[in-house]
């Protein structure tokens, strides 16, 4: 076949379709989606499940340390704000420099993503290392709240915003059958981050103060991210574009069952990293305890998320989705209502850090299984802009309620909070599993999808 003759057909598997065909009808599960027009040529494209894809995939796992150890240990930050630089300023203001930073990085990437896809992955994976490094060296010179607030919050997110929209794309564009694994690998880089971060950061704060332990965070993440942006690349050429955002993919309902269940899952999953380390000083603990239980969820995190992409490859992404999401809500809500010690603690840290982050590691790969690898990065920019509004709007709410409802004794309020939006985020995936069989000739409920 001649490669104008390739131009005009969409690939998946072993059927060829038009472009109109393929953007209407569901991908099957076990096949590799790949649009090519007169744009790229085919002989460009790299194989995939190859071992060089490996390469770009341990450079977004390493990028993604840096990119959530600066929101996961934000942590040790706040309490020194709260207890040595700001003690006369509120919890709540000192709290949206750690909820920008997720916000910003989430929602932005509807913006950084369409620019991945456009200008190329290591162009604004740099544009990030610089933002993030500026970020950190202006907020160690900040003096009052609010310049740490547009310094270490506002800017740093919107430069996280910038490496995470390549990372969050480059497994699922370099992996077919081990998608789910590469994809795990990846995020778990995150978890990774938040383990070594939290020591290193309270290390640097007890010995060289808070504004060197900013500057050498600074320093770090220039000198390590330069490098592994480098190792960006491409498996799949981009096509030219004249489009900033695919638009194309707001008509489709599995982009809108996506896009909820990242909204509604992000709303009620920080509830527990947030109000664990003082449930268990109410229980009788000391601050110590509470960042053991941190570093307990960051571990098992780290874990569960690899976990997930291996039983999806298996299994099924939304298969796999579902259950952990319904297993999240079954275990969360009674281990953390009726916990009377920290041991209970401890273990529902555990478990939560093994099921919960599941949808971390495989939105991405549904993404992936439902639309073309070149516009993979727009369009989870556009499915985490609404996982922003539920960090934003999620955080926020539980505040108010711990304050309001809860009265700061008891955490009643605020558990049933997270674990009905968990509930909602499980009833859509249910829906996003009814909605993708439909589409398949195999009818039976009992598949892997």
């Amino acid at each position: 076949m001649r490669h104008s003759d390739i131009a005009s057909v969409s690939i998946t598997g072993d059927t060829a379709t038009s472009d109109k065909e393929s953007t209407s009808k569901a991908v099957p599960l076990n096949e590799e989606h790949v649009k090519l027009t007169s744009s790229v040529d085919s002989d460009n494209i790299r194989p995939a499940d190859s071992l060089f894809g490996w390469i770009p995939t341990l450079a977004a796992m390493v990028n993604y340390m840096f990119i959530f150890g600066a929101s996961n240990s934000y942590g040790v930050f706040s309490t020194y704000y709260l207890n040595v630089k700001f003690p006369g300023t509120s919890a709540t203001t000192l709290a949206w420099i750690g909820t920008l930073v997720t916000s910003l990085m989430l929602g932005c990437s509807i913006l950084t993503g369409a620019m991945a896809d456009k200008r190329g992955y290591r162009v604004t994976a740099y544009t990030g290392t610089v933002i993030c490094t500026l970020a950190y060296i202006l907020a160690s010179f900040a003096k009052e709240v609010w310049q740490l607030i547009l310094t270490q919050g506002v800017l740093l997110g919107i430069g996280a915003s910038f490496l995470y929209a390549p990372s969050v794309s480059i497994p699922a564009q370099w992996f077919v059958k081990n998608r789910g694994l590469a994809t795990g690998i990846a995020v778990a880089g995150s978890s990774i981050g938040g383990l070594w971060f939290t020591a290193a950061i309270q290390a640097m704060i007890d010995s060289l103060g808070a504004e060197w332990a900013l500057r050498v965070l600074g320093i770090l993440t220039f000198a390590v991210t330069s490098l592994t942006n480098s190792l960006y690349y491409r498996r799949i050429p981009a096509k030219p574009r004249t489009n900033l955002f695919e638009l194309r993919a707001a008509k489709r309902l599995i982009f809108w069952l996506v896009s909820v269940e990242t909204c509604t899952m992000y709303t009620g999953y920080w509830a527990l990293s947030f109000y664990v380390g003082t449930n268990a000083k109410y229980l009788g603990g000391t601050l110590r305890d509470g960042s053991n239980l941190l570093l307990v969820l960051n571990a098992a995190s780290a874990l569960g998320r690899v976990m997930a992409g291996v039983i999806a490859d298996r299994f099924g992404n939304i298969n796999t989705l579902l259950v952990s999401i319904m297993l999240t809500v079954v275990l969360e809500t009674p281990l953390w209502m009726t916990a009377k010690t920290i041991a209970p603690l401890y273990v529902l840290c555990a478990l939560y850090g093994l099921i919960s982050p599941s949808f971390i590691s495989l939105n991405p790969v549904i993404i992936g299984r439902h639309f073309d690898t070149d516009v993979m990065a727009s369009v989870m920019g556009m499915t985490n802009l609404f996982g922003g509004l539920g960090v934003l709007a999620g955080n926020l709410a539980q505040g108010a309620i711990f304050d309001k409802y809860d009265k700061r004794e008891k955490f009643t309020n605020t558990i049933i909070f997270s674990g009905v939006f968990i509930l909602v985020a499980g009833i859509v995936t249910f829906a996003m599993r009814v909605h993708v069989q439909r589409q398949q000739s195999d009818r039976r409920f009992f598949q892997r999808i």
